[in-house]
């Protein structure tokens, strides 16, 4: 059945009709907002948002089977046969006398519609408010009044560590629990350039680069994704990004996520395998490694998402806060401790509570993977990277088996506008597949091989820039780390579901393949590259990886919930882009200096 669906697709994509922009302006708006604010300045004010099916007034119709044969297009095109609205009902429609707001609001809409032969059925009622629904003074909750007594606590700890440090200066003997508080002494952790330590980690200083690429590419793609989950007065313009190079390279280049997989895998292993070498290793210290990770991640990660639940839904007054953050806020309320636990990208997949949360869920399973495998290996490394190159084919080949079964499929057949509007909540593959922990394991797997090579070469005295093949090898692996995503302009063009399958589970992996590559040469490489990704300016931003990809999702939705409905270009997403970055690392510093690094600190010296 679904290969029948795909080549009925593939059979509609290459006879797809071009619509003119006469059509194109003859259709209804997609979406509408009036201004939220004015109307409930009022006292008799009453503002609807809500979503409505169209469907024809009087037969035939030629306008409504224009929209339906272009809403037919799913894949290039949004439902233009469901449209989106927010109405102020008491200006609009001041005359009709209905039971409820909900009735109101239909017949207002529907009264819209029937100007152009069409009639408007309400699909989903959002909320109506009133005037007293937006100027009454709601209580704080008790998690939000929690949450403003932690905050105030870590600010009084960090005064008292900071006083106490400064107050001590160099004396002997200070109180090293006290002193993880002390503000200039996180400040130095942050922007310290370390020089003179062991060579094999200083050589890595040009991963740093690698990971503030990743984050920023991160952003501009997040910054797409909330042009489309917003309202737009020029939906079309969005559309045409799904089928321009631009946009594909956003929507296939989301396997890059996975490279950041592969760096992490990589750099635990190659840890512990240094470490080896001054104590012996076995799995009787997996539950310390465990708990140096969760000290690592959990505070910034529980701190937001109780920023999440608790008072992100209050910064921004717009009509849409409540149907995007707003959905948001109550996940992380209900998900909460699925949070505490690494487990929200299993447990009510398809609820978000900050969407970029998942990756670190994945991130902590494929840590334990990683731990397990170099507890267990290290004492055999000359069969590792076999044992390993066994398991990666195993697992790409368990990928493809399960998409294959399951029907899943890869971004790039996954980005049609309706589903990136709803940031794929109705997508089982985005779910089940793209963020799950078991589509990972080939990304942590080319970690742990890349650092069981680099451990060897190390040892060996082995330098890989006196071989002039892999110098080439490098630098033609730089360019195709992002044409790579380009591909997707020919994929495209094949629906069958061997192919589709097939795609999924050999992407990421080859992507992957290529970073390391990439990585490697990096590190062994002295060259443009290194100088470029190993500048010492990005040390201080790869430090606070951690709370920009959490926080920058926070920041990205408040800037692009505006009260009205907007133009989107690519100046605009640049702009928004742009924004996101500066006000997401600026906010990133004091997270990371008064909670995220003292609190590593603290925990390290109170435990270990």
């Amino acid at each position: 059945m679904n290969s029948l669906f795909w080549l009925l697709l593939t059979a509609v994509t290459a006879t797809a009709k071009e619509f003119t922009d006469e059509e194109l302006s003859s259709f209804p708006k997609l979406f509408h907002l009036d201004d939220y604010d004015r109307c409930l300045a009022r006292r008799d004010g009453l503002y609807c948002l809500g979503v409505f099916n169209l469907l024809p007034d009087v037969q035939p119709n030629p306008g409504y089977d224009l929209l339906k044969e272009y809403s037919d297009e799913f894949h290039r095109h949004f439902n233009r046969t469901r449209i989106h609205r927010g109405y102020c009902v008491s200006t609009r429609c001041p005359n009709y006398v209905t039971r409820n707001a909900s009735e109101h609001f239909e017949r207002c809409v529907d009264k819209y519609a029937r100007s152009r032969s069409l009639r408007a059925s309400i699909n989903t009622l959002h909320y109506c408010h009133n005037h007293t629904d937006k100027h009454a003074i709601k209580p704080k909750t008790p998690a939000q009044n929690t949450f403003l007594q932690c905050i105030y606590a870590i600010i009084a700890i960090n005064i008292i560590g900071t006083a106490y440090d400064l107050w001590t200066k160099d004396t002997p003997n200070k109180n090293k629990l006290i002193t993880s508080f002390s503000i200039p002494s996180n400040w130095r952790r942050l922007t310290v350039i370390y020089e003179g330590e062991d060579p094999r980690l200083t050589a890595l200083t040009p991963l740093n680069g690698v990971r503030v690429l990743s984050m920023l590419l991160t952003m501009l793609a997040h910054s797409h994704v909330l042009h489309f989950s917003f309202y737009t007065t020029n939906s079309e313009e969005l559309e045409k990004l799904t089928e321009k190079k631009r946009g594909i390279f956003l929507s296939d280049g989301s396997c890059s996520i996975q490279a950041l997989v592969t760096i992490s895998c990589f750099l635990v292993c190659y840890n512990l395998l240094i470490f080896s070498k001054k104590q012996q290793l076995n799995l009787s210290m997996l539950p310390l490694c465990i708990i140096k990770r969760i000290i690592r991640i959990a505070p910034v990660n529980l701190l937001l998402v109780c920023f999440g639940a608790t008072w992100w839904l209050h910064i921004r007054n717009s009509p849409l806060v409540s149907t995007t953050i707003g959905l948001e806020s109550k996940a992380c309320q209900t998900k909460f401790w699925a949070h505490v636990f690494f487990v929200n990208n299993l447990v009510d997949r398809g609820n978000y509570c900050l969407v970029p949360t998942w990756f670190l869920a994945v991130d902590m399973h494929m840590y334990l993977v990683a731990c397990i495998f170099t507890l267990i290996m290290w004492r055999h490394r000359s069969k590792a990277i076999k044992l390993y190159t066994i398991i990666f084919l195993a697992s790409c080949t368990l990928t493809g088996v399960v998409t294959y079964i399951m029907e899943y499929k890869s971004m790039i057949y996954l980005s049609t506008p309706e589903q990136v509007r709803r940031i794929f909540r109705d997508s089982e593959s985005f779910v089940n597949f793209y963020m799950s922990s078991w589509a990972a394991i080939p990304s942590c797997i080319l970690g742990l091989m890349l650092a069981h090579l680099q451990f060897e070469l190390d040892e060996k005295r082995i330098k890989l820039s006196e071989y002039k093949w892999f110098v080439y090898l490098h630098y033609t692996a730089f360019p195709f780390i992002f044409l790579w995503a380009l591909k997707g302009i020919f994929t495209r063009k094949y629906n069958t579901t061997i192919f589709i399958a097939a795609h999924a589970a050999l992407d990421t992996s080859c992507y992957c393949l290529i970073t390391c590559i990439f990585l490697l040469g990096l590190i062994h490489v002295n060259g443009p590259l290194k100088k470029l990704f190993g500048w010492s300016g990005w040390n201080a931003m790869a430090r606070m990886s951690l709370t920009v990809l959490i926080l920058h999702w926070c920041v990205n939705m408040i800037i692009a919930a505006r009260p009205v409905a907007y133009r989107t270009s690519f100046l605009d997403v640049t702009v928004d882009w742009t924004a996101t970055i500066v006000i997401t690392y600026i906010l990133a510093i004091p997270i990371t200096v008064l909670v995220e690094l003292p609190i590593q600190k603290f925990m390290g010296l109170l435990m270990f």
